[in-house]
């Protein structure tokens, strides 16, 4: 073999061991930033559920990890419970979609940060006891509930007529099962916030501040085909 044959064989060895290896460290890349972002895995699901990834669109199933800024939809006949690495719970209704926004961990502290996106439809949280400075978070296109470990549910609903204003077309209910929950709105600076108790629910109608807590399915027996 010549030298110049020998020269270009050995260069094209090295020119494959340059891309492979290339390929392999990108591989390593991409694997450590999926692990840099897990925040959960599905550990219920009913029906058919869709997953949104990076624009990519999925069906995930049982067991299947939940990344940073997933999106998931669900249908009238489905739902999917999401169970976050904090321990929190995410059971996600039909009819619904919601997006992690963020689940950041205090290496130093401990305290988790944690908010969910709720775009449309109800969202039923457990969240276990977080360590000071730590909160857990559910924003609407209007408001956002804020807690430290409690059990809670919010709907938005957009395009129906919020009971009591009627010319508002969206409004954020938020329900409280246990604990306390603080309930801000967004798209009015000026609102007070408001705290609701166990047993008890408030709504926050378009920018108006939200209301004082109510027992809970207080409002759906004044209104009929409330929601």
């Amino acid at each position: 073999m010549s030298a110049m044959v020998l020269n270009i064989v050995l260069g094209r060895r090295t020119y494959l061991f340059i891309v492979a290896a290339l390929i392999v460290n990108a591989a390593a890349y991409y694997a450590d930033a999926a692990d840099s972002n897990f925040v959960g895995s599905v550990t219920k699901i009913h029906g058919v559920v869709e997953l949104e990834r990076n624009g990519r669109k999925s069906i995930p199933a049982l067991s299947s990890r939940v990344l940073l800024e997933d999106l998931f939809r669900t249908n009238r006949s489905s739902s999917v419970t999401i169970t976050l690495a904090g321990g929190s719970e995410l059971q996600v209704g039909q009819s619904t979609s919601i997006r992690i926004d963020r689940d950041v961990l205090d290496s130093k502290t401990g305290a988790r940060f944690t908010v969910i996106k709720l775009i449309k439809g109800k969202l039923h949280s457990l969240v276990p006891s977080l360590v000071t400075g730590g909160n857990f978070a559910v924003q609407t296109g209007n408001a956002i509930s804020g807690v430290r470990g409690t059990e809670f549910e919010t709907a938005y609903i957009e395009g129906k007529p919020c009971p009591g204003f009627p010319d508002c077309l969206r409004y954020t209910d938020v329900g409280v099962y246990s604990g306390t929950v603080e309930v801000h709105s967004l798209t009015n600076p000026q609102a007070l916030p408001v705290r609701v108790s166990e047993g008890y629910e408030t709504t926050v109608p378009c920018e108006v501040q939200p209301s004082s807590p109510s027992p809970l399915g207080a409002a759906e027996l004044e209104v009929p085909g409330y929601r």
